[in-house]
């Protein structure tokens, strides 16, 4: 019994610890959104120079994965198999409709 609430109390304490995914979103064009998140770089090319992981959205619902790090008060977007972009930090938002 007492090894059962010790895993609950373990799966409770990291679960509590966990920092929820959080994201910004900058409707670049009537076409396209990017979107900006604090979840690790999944790509291992890229992730040692751009840490966390953005995408952008089509309207159609196709989606390009990339890694993005801050560069002073700019958002650099290294695109998977792509180009690099800069944008303005402040361009992006919590809620999409903002803009």
């Amino acid at each position: 019994m007492k090894k059962l609430l010790l895993v609950i109390g373990l799966c409770l304490s990291t679960s509590a610890i966990a920092e929820p995914y959080k994201y910004l979103h900058y409707k670049y064009n009537d076409n396209v959104v990017v979107t900006l998140s604090n979840i690790v770089c999944v790509l291992p090319e890229y992730k040692n120079l751009y840490p966390l992981t953005a995408m952008a959205t089509k309207i159609n619902g196709d989606r390009l994965l990339a890694c993005y790090a801050y560069e002073g008060d700019d958002v650099v977007i290294q695109w998977f198999k792509g180009d690099t972009i800069r944008f303005p930090a402040n361009v992006f938002f919590a809620n999409p409709k903002t803009r």
